[in-house]
């Protein structure tokens, strides 16, 4: 499988009319056991639309509390991506393949293709559990630091 994943980005030109800006392929880094291609990123809220920079390199890995992230991310078969706790709420879509999440209570649920996730700083793992590879795509949401019984609960991410 080769993992990257095309990008069109839009924007305006110098009379203020609608353009494509760019049209390329945007090569993924290695997550190990996953690929991911990180799409855009923006570092406030609300974005900047002028802004000239490259969204796929505004942030480093997640965004900050008042950032967003877009990436498209394709899992190893066979594979488990360590047990994590992100500062975001994330919007995942299984594409293709099976996707489980794993919660640090035991609950587990298998995503298909088309199904959605809205993972709220909760603990979790990431599984293939197949021998294909799946292709996902996530938005993430910088979110305000998340109390559990009045304890401020830290990323492990």
């Amino acid at each position: 499988m080769k993992h990257e994943a095309r990008r069109v980005v839009t924007g305006h030109d110098e009379q203020g009319q609608s353009v494509v800006l760019s049209d390329a392929v945007v090569e993924a880094f290695e997550a190990a056991p996953a690929f991911a291609n990180r799409i855009w990123s923006t570092d406030s809220f609300p974005t900047d639309n002028a802004d000239q920079r490259d969204g796929a390199v505004v942030i480093e890995t997640l965004p900050s509390n008042d950032g967003s992230a877009f990436y498209v991310v394709d899992w190893a078969p066979n594979s488990e991506f360590p047990e994590h706790r992100t500062l975001t709420v994330d919007y995942g879509v299984v594409l293709s393949g099976v996707l489980e999440v794993v919660l640090d209570s035991g609950q587990s649920t298998r995503l298909y293709p088309g199904d959605t996730i809205v993972q709220r700083g909760a603990a979790h793992t990431w599984v293939n559990p197949t021998d294909e590879w799946t292709r996902t795509a996530f938005v993430m949401v910088g979110s305000k630091p998340l109390l559990v019984n009045g304890e401020e609960v830290q990323p492990t991410m």
